[in-house]
């Protein structure tokens, strides 16, 4: 940790993307490494006015009380807070320890409810950092030897945000690959931002930590010139009315030959297609996540990577079949051209791991893959913004 400084760093939140990332990443490096901050036009680029939204409240609230901060202008709507970290206890009030008579399971229980169906997958990146790094620890100051189970509440399937599905079958591999503990995922409740709004849940079981340290890792191709290795399985998730499941079931196999190649398919065990009913005609969600073979010889490089793509259907619905066709073209055409690109992580899963490659051993490098023309791809707007931020606090880091 860091020295607390008597003066925060200022950050404007008009920065670059000017949303909520900025926020969420720069209060939970604030968290993990004691440096007070003071973040200024939050959310201002945002055409609704900016501000505090449920969610950032929840997140803000949370680590202030992980880390014992003293805040100030954390109230909905809110376009200036001051956090300043305190003195980090060894048993962090956000966790509960449990001793489970039934099963003889112990472990630490923590919480985190927005209240509303603001994404859980956006509140997840905010805190998950600040788990990985300052778990529980012992009286004597010794990690503890137990897991932590972590309930979020709020929405699971929200426009803009990762959805459970991407989180699961995405996220946490790829946290994985790069050397962090297999965290295991649990869909407890659906909560949607479509079909009127819901609210719902997800717990993780966080495997107890050994060593802070986390090694450089090198997801990044050895010839970046070379063509990417054909995916090696295709995972398939639809979340819709049942009465769109037969149509993407016989449809989608088409579009994947057509992208892919032939050779996927259930029966050869490299394709699996995840049918859910929706329980709502105007709830339509669809995920593909490619596994590939890497072609790398570096040993910082995993075996495989995995990319993903999405889309919770945000256009008028004219019929189940319309859906289903348009999510079977756009997503399996957005994974082919990831993969295509040779990319070894995702548009999104690029500005997710920005803060993993600051908070992990110098040398991590992620690959966006290159264009057609064989420039390599801008990162994101997120993944820039995220940059920032890490570079502000490079000397808290």
């Amino acid at each position: 940790m860091a020295d607390q400084s008597t003066e925060p760093i200022v950050l404007d939140g008009r920065t670059l993307e000017g949303g909520g990332q900025l926020l969420r990443l720069s209060i939970g490096l604030s968290a993990l490494t004691n440096a007070p901050i003071k973040i200024t036009n939050i959310r201002g680029n945002r055409s609704a006015g900016g501000g505090l939204k449920a969610q950032h409240l929840a997140c803000v609230n949370w680590l202030a009380h992980a880390c014992n901060a003293t805040i100030s202008g954390a109230e909905r709507g809110s376009k200036t807070l001051d956090f300043r970290p305190g003195k980090v206890k060894q048993a962090s009030p956000v966790y509960r320890f449990v001793e489970d008579t039934k099963t003889g399971s112990k472990y630490w229980e923590g919480k985190l409810d927005i209240k509303t169906a603001g994404s859980t997958g956006l509140a997840l990146q905010a805190i998950l950092p600040f788990i990985l790094f300052n778990p529980p620890a012992n009286d004597d100051g010794m990690l503890s030897k137990f897991p932590i189970r972590l309930t979020i509440s709020g929405g699971t399937n929200v426009s803009g945000s990762p959805s459970f599905e991407y989180i699961s079958q995405v996220l946490l591999p790829t946290l994985h690959n790069i050397g962090l503990p297999p965290i295991e995922a649990k869909i407890n409740k659906r909560g949607w931002s479509h079909g009127g709004s819901s609210i719902g849940s997800f717990a993780l079981d966080i495997p107890a930590r050994q060593t802070l340290n986390l090694p450089p890792f090198q997801l990044y191709p050895s010839d970046p010139t070379t063509k990417p290795a054909p995916p090696s399985r295709l995972d398939v998730t639809f979340l819709a009315p049942t009465t769109a499941h037969t149509h993407l079931c016989s449809l989608l196999p088409l579009y994947i030959e057509h992208t892919f190649g032939c050779g996927f398919s259930e029966e050869n065990d490299n394709l699996s297609l995840t049918c859910e009913d929706s329980k709502h005609d105007k709830r339509y969600y669809l995920l593909m996540v490619a596994t590939v073979p890497t072609l790398s010889t570096t040993p910082s490089t995993p075996s495989t990577y995995k990319l993903g793509r999405d889309w919770l259907y945000d256009r008028k619905v004219r019929s189940p079949e319309q859906v289903a066709t348009e999510l079977a073209d756009k997503v399996t055409s957005d994974l082919h051209a990831e993969w295509s690109s040779g990319a070894y992580v995702d548009e999104h899963m690029r500005d997710q791991l920005v803060v993993f490659q600051g908070l992990a051993e110098s040398g991590s490098r992620t690959y966006g893959g290159c264009s057609e023309t064989g420039e390599m791809r801008e990162a994101s707007l997120h993944a820039r913004t995220a940059e920032w931020v890490l570079e502000q606090l490079k000397s808290r880091v």
